[in-house]
């Protein structure tokens, strides 16, 4: 029988707060509950057979709806296929609605650079935004410019939950035989492409106005992805960095 995969939400504003997820694999039933953008606590019963299995999962996903949680995704997963189509949807819908919220957030600030961060293991996923302002009062200089750890917002982070979700499938005790090296590469690849297609829809401005916007993705504590500059700034842009980093060749 396949693996069936549920993920619900209870949320603040339009943020989520709170999730469950269930799946069941064989005779076995895992599950996981917390906040959003944390590993939550796992539970893992085996059953006699499939069939009270995928009883006892049918009966936790009732459970997530009768106590106000909302159903954000059903899917069935096959362990040896990661979706990274899926990832990269759920990545630039993320990202959309986070660059939006650090907007909201922050009216009298004017957001010109962008970024989204993951981590050596790809098991994260978060964004950074940086203005005018803040480089302007930084004692870094332009070093803050190509460091999002140095930016000053992070708002939006729990927008990337269920994209988080889907990137603990490979870090958690759970059935998954994709190669790690393939996972990686294209996590990496996913959230790259995410942040080209939110500027290719024009998300974060055209002509001069996009010249004065960035867009980064970083591995921390990693060297740059190469080709990433290049791929989601325009000329201007990477001629800038090109510049800094020849200054410090100096």
């Amino acid at each position: 029988m396949p693996d069936n995969y549920s993920l619900f939400y209870t949320f603040d504003g339009d943020q989520a707060a709170r999730f469950r997820e269930a799946r069941v694999f064989g005779s076995t039933v895992w599950t996981a509950a917390g906040a959003a953008m944390t590993w939550g606590e796992e539970t893992r019963k085996d059953y006699a057979s499939e069939a009270e299995a995928q009883a006892a999962y049918s009966t936790h996903c009732q459970a997530a709806l009768a106590d106000g949680y909302a159903l954000a995704r059903a899917s069935v997963i096959d362990p040896a296929v990661f979706d990274f189509a899926l990832l990269q949807a759920l990545v630039a819908h993320a990202a959309r609605q986070a660059f939006d919220c650090v907007r909201r957030a922050h009216p009298e600030q004017h957001i010109d650079a962008f970024a989204l961060v993951s981590d050596d293991s790809a098991m994260t996923i978060g964004p950074m935004a940086n203005s005018r302002e803040a480089l302007a009062a930084s004692e870094y200089g332009e070093e803050m410019l190509w460091n999002p750890a140095e930016w000053a917002f992070d708002d939006g982070g729990a927008y990337f939950d269920s994209a988080y979700r889907l990137l603990l499938q490979a870090h958690r005790e759970l059935p998954f035989d994709v190669d790690f090296a393939t996972f990686r590469a294209g996590v990496f690849d996913a959230c790259i492409a995410a942040l080209a297609q939110l500027d290719a829809e024009r998300v974060f401005g055209t002509g001069a106005e996009r010249d004065e916007n960035m867009l980064l993705f970083e591995v921390s504590d990693s060297e740059p992805l190469e080709g990433a500059m290049a791929r989601l700034n325009p000329p201007a842009v990477v001629a800038r960095f090109e510049a800094w980093m020849a200054s410090w060749a100096d």
